[in-house]
């Protein structure tokens, strides 16, 4: 749609005026979903693929750092409980560096309690996904906190 109304635009000489939200809508995000769960990353690199995602998937913190410095991912999904390096551990690893520091994290998590919020949300997560989620509506939640994020 964007490059749609940019060639219009070429063509006849119209100004077309093409918004922030539409390039939200229109552009492929880059997901990297981090879960040391092998069915739980599987569902979700799936159903993100499914919705028009460029996905990546890590079994814990330590290759989830690792793949976020080969190529910026667009968001992070990040599991809290894993082994070798916790999904807390690599939250904090990504605010402390500067190329990393702007990335939106968004837990994935089975800790339901306010106090595991709140620690996630100092700690800089973005957002909070309580386990069990319907993995058909993350695609939307995705797109609709990643457009707001554009807008800004």
């Amino acid at each position: 749609m964007v490059l749609y109304a940019v060639r219009l635009q070429q063509l006849s000489g119209a100004d077309v005026a093409v918004d922030k939200e539409t390039i939200a809508m229109d552009k492929q995000f880059s997901v990297l979903v981090v879960e040391d769960e092998d069915h739980i990353r599987s569902i979700l690199e799936y159903n993100l693929k499914l919705d028009g995602f460029d996905v990546r998937v890590a079994e814990n913190g330590r290759k989830g750092l690792e793949l976020v410095h080969q190529r910026y991912p667009d968001v992070i999904l990040l599991d809290w409980m894993m082994p070798e390096m916790n999904g807390l551990e690599m939250l904090s690893a990504l605010k402390k560096d500067k190329q990393t520091e702007n990335i939106p994290v968004f837990m994935l998590t089975a800790r339901a309690m306010m106090q595991d919020l709140g620690t996630a949300l100092l700690e800089g997560a973005d957002d909070y996904i309580v386990k069990p989620f319907d993995p058909k509506d993350l695609g939307a939640t995705i797109r609709h906190k990643l457009g707001k994020t554009i807008k800004s």
